[in-house]
């Protein structure tokens, strides 16, 4: 049964409302005939899945292409509003000026002071202002009316004209403001104190007349005045030159500001002027400075849109694409902000790094998730090695090295553990203990390795490496103690167990880092315990051989049994024959003996083991211990003497009585001249100062020796 790609019903199928999945898979398997009409099944779903799986991608990005031009369309559409706004405010005030001139006439036809109409007249028939309007058909006048001009302070020979302030500090020429849409023009009377003939006295234009699309325009500032300065006053600013002008009122001085808002300032709000003072109207031209800046800032789309993409990125967890978005967006913002020599950063700039801070985070809490799962899946080298480590260099390149270095550190705490839990149970624990460490410092070294390629430039995550080291370290010998591979149960076995840990961390140590002073550290207290716990043993079996010692010979018998002892005492790193040969007797029959007591020769063999099993793990920290524990046996076997010659003072003087303080004597010349200095021997290179009290063990002899006289 084969089946056609093109089929477009089959498609349909899985879109009608009562589609079941187990009733479509066992109407495949009754129609297939084999595996092949099965795999062409199975290749025919995957396409189809591939097909809607991209078709979702593309309708994601359409609908978000379209979500973006309906913002700009409507952001568009609000400049077209404003702009809307400012014309019908343009329109208003054209009315309102028509509305006066009319106002004008009327009252012509009226009776009025002669003050006035003259004064009308004369401006309509000598100021040049006139003349600019009828020039330029879309000048439009706007307001006009009678101002006052601050000049100076008052001298004693100025005539001052008529003015609202007090007549007592400042001068005030009579003016006649007209306001047009473009520009401002101040007419002043030639008679200061009549006032009734007006010329163009000064004409501040609104923009330059440069068409140059390449300079900028240049507006009049207007601010307000406070009224603790001047009364009813308000200040006109363009380039170098400031003019303060006087009104009659404060309603006229609200009507001009209103009037120099609705041309200056179209989209602001109404009677804000007169609430503001000059530097409150540089902050709204920074303002309109700033928003200038912003477009150029975000003028290409893809900056526009960077919070956008790294969402749809961080979503597909592509981790790499979103961190060179991140860093170009970083690079974009640092470069923009040079270029302006902005010395501190610009709002519109803040708000965008802040968003795209956001993202960083967001990545950083993915990434931290993704790499958690890793380790309690149990991550093996391979995967470690080709995933993580990517992950790392991400959070490192944009600048998160803690996080980063935790992340590291949290990985190879993983690593460790499912190394050390592949290592094969040995029957014998000290090859155990070997595998067991030499997987340990196989794991370390490979982790300092990546750490050094990884962490190379900063070196200030070094000290937390080093802590995860020792924190591995104390771990390590914790599970050590807990399974008894060492402790004070078997003594033999954990100075070998000791000794192989010590080794290998010397290794590591002459290799990459010193870490043998950390098991040297953390050993210390288990040594000091396991040493105190062994010498505790060998002091209850030394009381129990001279409590039941006779003080006879050892009767060998055979040259067998001489030759097992010489291999015994040869296992314990002496040449026995040179050891023990002054001290063996051969009978005329062939009967061998030794010449010493059954507990001397015991004691013998248990402080020969003490002392070469703590030489192998001896160093500086349990230094001490050690000579303690040695020379406190000697002295406690040599008072087991003491203790037998002065019970044989108690007793007849007679031969045997004598041989048998010999015999004694001889096993004290045993114990000090040859064990004792054979171990004196061995340690002295090791024990520094210690030496003195194993010196202070060779003043027994005399005494011994006296007293057996």
């Amino acid at each position: 049964m084969e089946f056609s790609d093109s089929d477009p019903t089959f498609r349909l199928r899985f879109l009608t409302p009562k589609f079941e999945p187990d009733d479509f898979v066992q109407s495949i398997a009754s129609k297939s005939i084999g595996s092949v009409d099965l795999m062409n099944m199975k290749r025919r779903m995957y396409l189809i899945a591939s097909e809607a799986k991209t078709e979702l991608k593309q309708n994601v990005y359409r609908n978000h292409t379209k979500f973006i031009d309906t913002a700009k369309e409507v952001s568009s559409l609000e400049s077209e509003v404003y702009q809307l706004h400012s014309l019908l405010a343009d329109e208003k005030s054209l009315l309102n000026t028509v509305k006066e001139l009319l106002n004008v006439e009327d009252k012509s036809g009226k009776p009025t002071t002669s003050s006035d109409s003259d004064s009308w007249e004369l401006l309509v028939r000598h100021c040049e202002s006139l003349g600019l309007v009828s020039s330029n058909s879309d000048r439009r006048l706007l307001y006009s009316g009678k101002l006052f001009e601050v000049k100076s302070e008052v001298s004693p020979k100025t005539t001052i004209a008529k003015s609202p302030l007090p007549t007592s500090s400042y001068v005030t020429h009579q003016c006649y403001g007209l306001l047009f849409t473009d520009c401002f023009i101040i007419a002043k009377s030639s008679n200061i104190r009549t006032a009734t003939a007006y010329d163009v006295d000064q004409v501040f234009k609104f923009t330059m007349d440069d068409k140059d699309s390449n300079k900028q325009h240049q507006q009049i500032q207007i601010s307000n005045i406070k009224d603790d300065q001047y009364r009813n006053a308000f200040c006109l600013k363009h380039n170098m030159e400031v003019v303060t002008l006087l009104c009659d009122s404060s309603q006229s001085k609200k009507t001009w500001l209103e009037w120099f808002e609705s041309v200056l300032y179209p989209k602001q709000r109404r009677g804000s002027l007169l609430y503001t003072d000059s530097d409150q109207i540089s902050a709204v031209h920074d303002k309109k400075h700033q928003s200038s800046l912003e477009e150029d800032f975000y003028n290409d789309e893809w900056v526009t849109n960077t919070t956008e993409n790294l969402t749809i990125l961080l979503a597909e967890r592509n981790f790499d694409q979103a961190l060179n978005l991140i860093l170009k967006a970083r690079t974009h913002s640092s470069q923009f902000q040079q270029q302006q020599n902005q010395q501190q950063t610009l709002p519109f700039i803040d708000e965008y790094l802040k968003s795209i801070k956001g993202k960083e985070q967001e990545l950083c809490k993915l990434i931290e998730k993704e790499i958690y799962n890793i380790c309690e899946r149990g991550c093996s080298m391979i995967n470690s090695i080709k995933h993580y480590y990517h992950h790392i260099q991400i959070l490192k390149k944009l600048g998160y090295i803690s996080k980063a270095c935790d992340l590291f550190i949290y990985i190879q705490n993983s690593l460790m553990n499912t190394t050390l839990k592949q290592t094969k149970l040995e029957e014998l624990n000290v090859v155990y203990v070997e595998n067991y460490s030499s997987t340990f410092f196989t794991r370390l070294a490979g982790s300092y390795y990546e750490f050094i390629q990884i962490f190379k430039d900063n070196k200030s995550t070094f000290s937390k490496f080093i802590v995860w080291i020792t924190n591995e370290i104390e771990k390590l010998i914790k599970i050590l103690r807990n399974q008894h591979y060492i402790g004070s149960r078997n003594f033999g076995f954990t100075m070998k167990n000791i000794e192989i840990l010590l080794l290998k961390a010397n290794d590591f140590s002459i290799k990459l880092i010193d870490v043998k002073f950390l098991f040297e550290e953390y050993l210390e207290q288990v040594l000091i315990s396991t040493i105190k716990d062994q010498k505790d043993l060998i002091i209850d079996t030394l009381r129990q051989r001279h409590r039941e010692e006779k003080w006879t010979p050892i009767n060998l018998q055979t040259n067998e049994r001489l030759e097992q002892l010489y291999y015994e005492f040869h296992e314990l790193g002496l040449d026995s024959k040179t050891f023990l040969q002054d001290y063996v007797i051969i009978s005329e029959n062939g009967n061998v003996s030794i010449d010493l007591a059954p507990s001397t020769l015991q004691f013998s063999k248990a402080y020969l083991l003490f002392s070469r099993d703590i030489y192998k793990i001896h160093y500086t920290l349990i230094n001490q211990t050690i000579v303690e524990a040695l020379v406190e046996l000697i002295k406690l076997h040599l008072k087991y003497y003491e203790r037998a010659l002065l019970q044989t003072q108690q007793m007849a003087n007679d031969k045997q009585n004598q041989q048998l303080k010999l015999f004694i004597l001889k096993n004290v010349d045993f114990s000090l001249n040859h064990l004792f200095h054979y171990v004196d021997n061995l340690y002295r290179p090791k024990i520094g100062n210690s030496v003195k009290f194993f010196t202070k063990v060779y003043d027994k002899l005399p005494k011994l020796q006296e007293m057996a006289s």
